[in-house]
């Protein structure tokens, strides 16, 4: 076995990092861009990465260390990553979105350059949600959930964990025999 050219100065992974907690979170913007989703709407995308604290540079951290593992080109980690719809009913959410970026900013005022988002700070509203692994197993994941102003972010409790419906059934179905009446 060849050793690799970085072997020396490269740092050991080893598992057992700290995970991101639900909750409140300053955050702060790496890109930003407009896209269209899957069904065809306009979106604004925003990568993002925590901003001081106990979590400081969490998605950094983890987008380092998939290039490190990956030896490619790794992606900006999902759960770093907000997408907002920009048009028809999600319109009032966009402008909120944009209204709390301009409060955390003082000085800054959205120009419809989507550029002009990197480096500003945002406070991040962060909730636990389970999803299905490839494998067909329940895992979680901490997911940013809304865009807030910095101010009094850290304070704002976290939302409860969003569960898959189990069995195929609707979210909210309760069976017959439940029903107290």
């Amino acid at each position: 076995m060849q050793k690799p050219a970085n072997w020396d100065t490269v740092e050991a992974i080893c598992g057992g990092g700290k995970r991101l907690t639900p909750g409140g979170h300053v955050c702060k913007i790496v890109s930003a861009a407009e896209q269209t989703s899957r069904t065809g709407k306009q979106m604004l995308v925003l990568a993002f990465d925590i901003d001081g604290g106990e979590f400081d540079g969490y998605f950094m951290n983890l987008y380092n260390r998939n290039v490190q593992a990956q030896h490619s080109d790794a992606k900006w980690p999902n759960s770093g990553v907000y997408r907002q719809l920009t048009e028809g009913d999600s319109a009032g959410y966009f402008k909120g979105m944009l209204v709390n970026i301009e409060k955390s900013n003082p000085g800054y005022k959205w120009d419809w350059n989507e550029q002009s988002l990197k480096g500003k700070r945002f406070g991040g509203v962060f909730r636990e949600e389970e999803y299905q692994a490839n494998d067909g197993s329940i895992k979680t994941r901490i997911a940013c959930i809304a865009v807030r102003e910095v101010e009094g972010i850290e304070d704002i409790i976290a939302p409860g964990t969003k569960k898959l419906a189990q069995s195929g059934a609707p979210a909210g179905y309760i069976p017959d025999e439940q029903i107290p009446f």
